[in-house]
């Protein structure tokens, strides 16, 4: 068996079965957070409207991303191919979804920022009014820079009964490869790491005060001299940098494949070379659409607050279907 045929074979049964399974834990990681996020103890925070938000996203898009990869490259159904309106909408849908979650946990990484500022003005930008504006703008603005989705997305042939939906070839290909390399890939990661250092920085200067009835405990943390970092809001912190490290460790191998196709375009590939990157490329896919699922298990792993809510939660779901 050929390295090429083995990777297709690999590829196509995680896909068949790994798929589903990492669907539905998916689709439950998404439901409980949003549970466990709209509770009283922790909605008031503006950090928690853009993991709302993140997982709003990311619920769509198990769906809309996913789902559709399961069945076409794990079961050979491609419904997408069938009209071309629902092969230019479906494009248009995934683009925005592909671009609001990074872009929703940059603006969360801010508002960390924010509220760890020694600045008392800084800290005051911090609030829930100014996120759900900043979270209608950037959703609106990705809506409307993908239209292009919209009229340069066909359906090609490339062999007997073998339609794929695709963007046109050409320099729309080449805009969106790099569109996708910078705007996708390498931006968010970089904003993420910036915003997240920055408030890494902050909080090592707010350990650094020093009060008379000592001010570090393990419940608040004393920022300036009337200021405190409530444990919600560092649960948050902790909450969102491993967000952000499971963003970069399952998104960037797609980044990477990316910037590889990109090196070697030019130079003349054997059809084996092509299936082996080909295959590559769908199974970092695959590790792509972790990210999308985990965050309600990660969230367990940061916070107290987030366990206790969500045990809270599940004790009132077994309680209701007890009686």
């Amino acid at each position: 068996m050929s390295t090429a045929t083995l990777l297709f074979s690999i590829q196509q049964h995680l896909f068949q079965i790994g798929g589903p399974i990492l669907l539905f834990i998916g689709v439950t990681s998404c439901i409980l957070n949003l549970l466990v996020l709209n509770t009283i103890n922790l909605r008031k925070s503006p950090c928690t409207i853009c993991l709302v938000a993140v997982n709003i996203v990311n619920f769509a898009y198990l769906f809309v991303g996913l789902l559709f990869t399961i069945l076409t490259l794990g079961y050979n159904i491609d419904p997408t191919t069938s009209n071309i309106v629902f092969c230019r909408v479906h494009f248009y849908i995934t683009y925005i979804l592909t671009c609001c979650e990074p872009y929703c946990l940059i603006l969360a990484s801010i508002d960390r920022v924010l509220i760890t500022s020694p600045n008392a003005g800084t800290r005051r930008l911090s609030t829930r009014r100014l996120m759900v504006i900043s979270i209608i703008f950037i959703c609106s603005f990705w809506m409307v820079f993908h239209i292009h989705a919209l009229i340069f997305t066909q359906i090609i042939q490339y062999g007997i009964n073998y339609f794929v939906c695709i963007y046109q070839s050409g320099e729309y290909a080449t805009f969106i490869t790099y569109y996708l390399l910078i705007v996708t890939g390498c931006l968010p990661p970089a904003l993420m790491a910036i915003f997240g250092f920055w408030t890494v920085k902050n909080i090592r200067q707010i350990s650094r005060v020093k009060h008379n009835a000592g001010t570090i405990t393990t419940r608040t943390v004393v920022i300036g001299r009337s200021h405190t970092l409530q444990s919600k809001d560092q649960q948050l912190i902790r909450m969102l940098f491993i967000d952000i490290l499971s963003y970069i460790v399952c998104k960037y191998p797609v980044t990477i494949m990316l910037i590889y196709q990109q090196v070697t375009q030019y130079e003349d590939k054997s059809y084996e070379r092509q299936q082996i990157e080909q295959s590559i490329v769908k199974l970092t896919y695959f590790l792509y659409c972790v990210e999308n699922c985990i965050g309600c298990y990660t969230n367990m792993l940061a916070s107290k607050t987030f366990r206790a809510e969500l045990k809270r939660i599940l004790l009132k779901i077994v309680d209701y279907f007890r009686f």
